[in-house]
């Protein structure tokens, strides 16, 4: 798994007093340093889910690795939001327990009535994950991640995350962002599936 890291911020950008709650190193002082912390522990976590049999499709699956991706730097690692965040595509506090709760039992009906392509599943899901956007920090690698696994553990194609863009970073994520809006406000995935598979 090496395609889910979007390299398209200034690493010299000080940290934002916001990210200072909950952060376990108190001495990180700008994006960059907290972006190799994180990718560390990241790499730590992407070894325990190499160990896992399972393709991740619970909610408790997805709280643990969170978890064992963030909780070397942030207290607060898998576990679920409980404030608003300033973006209206994403989900209130109060409906992110429901809301993933509905996402584990509609990824089982889709995965056993074989509702959409393999592709186009793992879209919908990512989609759906996103726009949960269950944590405080972090929800864009753990929801690539999570896809991947997956992915990966039903045998279906690695997402590649516009990895034609690798060395257009702010135009990778833009597309990223488009195409996930475009899913979420439309329902058509159809920008998503090609941008993750591309």
């Amino acid at each position: 798994m090496t395609n889910f890291l979007f390299k398209d911020r200034d690493g010299q950008t000080p940290l934002p007093s916001e990210f200072q709650k909950g952060l376990k190193l108190k001495h990180i002082q700008n994006m960059g340093e907290l972006d190799e912390y994180e990718e560390q522990n990241i790499a730590e976590g992407l070894v325990w889910l190499a160990s896992q049999r399972e393709g991740g499709e619970t909610y408790d699956f997805w709280l643990k690795l969170h978890r064992k991706l963030f909780s070397d730097v942030w207290e607060w690692a898998g576990q679920v939001r409980t404030y608003e965040l300033n973006n209206p595509d994403f989900l209130q506090s109060h409906k992110i327990w429901p809301a993933l709760r509905q996402l584990e039992g509609d990824l089982a009906f889709w995965m056993k009535e074989k509702s959409f392509l393999p592709q186009e599943t793992a879209a919908h899901f990512h989609e759906r994950i996103e726009t949960i956007h269950p944590f405080a920090n972090g929800n864009g690698r753990f929801g690539r991640i999570v896809v991947e696994n997956l992915c990966e553990k039903n045998g279906w194609k690695i997402p590649t995350w516009g990895s034609s863009l690798r060395d257009a970073p702010k135009d990778r994520r833009q597309s990223y962002i488009t195409a996930l809006a475009t899913a979420r406000w439309t329902h058509d995935y159809t920008k998503l599936v090609a941008f993750m598979f591309s």
